[in-house]
Formats: C-alpha cells, structure tokens, sequence
C-alpha cells in the first residue's frame, strides 16, 4: 500500500525485533523506507538504531544541505558514551544470535499452545495472540483487526485478578496488555508454572 500511494514506510522495531533474527520486517519480507530500534537494542541502556534507504537518506541530506547554519542536537548524560556502545556491542553479539532466537521462538510457542489449551479447556471466548517471542492472553474473541476492537477487548476487573493471583503464586508478567516475553533464558518449567497458575485462577473464577 505504501509503495501503491506513494508513502514511506516506517516501522518501530522496539517492540517486534524478538519476533526473528532482522525483526519482523524480515520475518514478514518488508522492505520499510526507515526503522528505528529503540533501548532493547542495548539490553535496556538507553539507546537506539535508527536505518534509512538509501534514498531516503540522499533527501534528507539534500534538505540538510539547504538549511542555514546553526546548533542543534540532542545531549543527555548518556548520550554516545562507552557504556552505551558497550551494551549495544554485547547485545548483539551474544543476546541477538541465531541460537537465541531459537530458544525464544520454542519457548514462547510452548507458553501460546498452553495457555491456549487453558482457554480452550475452560470454554472461555477468548484468543491468544503472538509475535515471535511475545505472547499475550486477550479477554475476548479474536484476531483483532483494529484499535477500536483492541479497547473493546479490554476487561479491567478480569486482567485485574489474574494478574493478582498470577503474582500470588510467583508468576509476574508485564503490567500491560496481559503481556508475555520469551527471553532466551526463559526455563521450559518457568512457563509451565505460568500456564498452570493460569489454569488455576480460571478454574477458580468460572466456577
């Protein structure tokens, strides 16, 4: 479409590069006119990677060239400091390989298929929704096609108590979209504790 109407592209990989090794742009063979990635490139250390086409570059350094001289940039405490080209090094090299990824990809297609079961099991009308590493229980039919559907799908006094007997019974999970990430050091019996406090909150809620 964006090429058909002669938009740019532009994807935020922050919250999808665990989908597979290039992101989700690989994994779904996109080809965006610019990406950014943000701090998760960096194990958490504030940073980010911003990519370009080539064209879109040679634009934007033909604009830059037209501006009038002056001062302008961006200047924290961490700004282009070692810690940052430090973790940025480490993350790439032994968190983002091949292997990793793997590990993420069975680990969070294990914790989809059991909190699916626990679903299905209880005959409850709601779906399970993954990509690559993140796994996310919804409370109401799906696939969702839109954000409109997305915050009608929200049930706050639901996500509310399991997310209370999940940490009850040591299981913690984002506070957010009833979110789920696979890390690579993710345990096969850490995600089948999750799925059987799952199992047991509903069990108790439906009763």
């Amino acid at each position: 479409l964006s090429r058909q109407y002669g938009a740019l592209l532009i994807l935020d990989e922050t919250h999808t590069i665990s989908t597979a090794p290039g992101g989700y742009q690989r994994r779904h063979s996109l080809t965006p006119d610019l990406f950014v990635l943000g701090k998760c490139v960096a194990g958490g250390v504030p940073a980010a990677v911003l990519g370009l086409t080539p064209e879109v570059a040679d634009r934007f350094a033909r604009y830059d060239g037209t501006r009038p001289p002056g001062h302008s940039g961006m200047g924290t405490t961490l700004s282009g400091n070692p810690l940052q080209l430090a973790a940025l090094k480490a993350t790439l090299a032994h968190v983002m390989t091949p292997e990793a990824y793997d590990r993420m990809e069975r680990g969070a297609d294990r914790l989809a298929r059991g909190l699916g079961a626990v679903v299905l099991r209880h005959a409850l009308d709601w779906h399970i929704a993954r990509v690559g590493a993140r796994v996310e229980f919804i409370c109401a039919p799906g696939p969702l096609r839109n954000g409109t559907q997305a915050a009608a799908a929200h049930a706050p006094a639901t996500e509310a108590a399991l997310h209370l007997g999940l940490l009850n019974r040591g299981c913690l999970i984002a506070p957010f979209h009833n979110m789920m990430l696979v890390s690579p050091v993710t345990r096969r019996r850490q995600i089948d504790r999750l799925v059987a406090a799952f199992d047991e909150i509903l069990t108790e809620l439906t009763r």
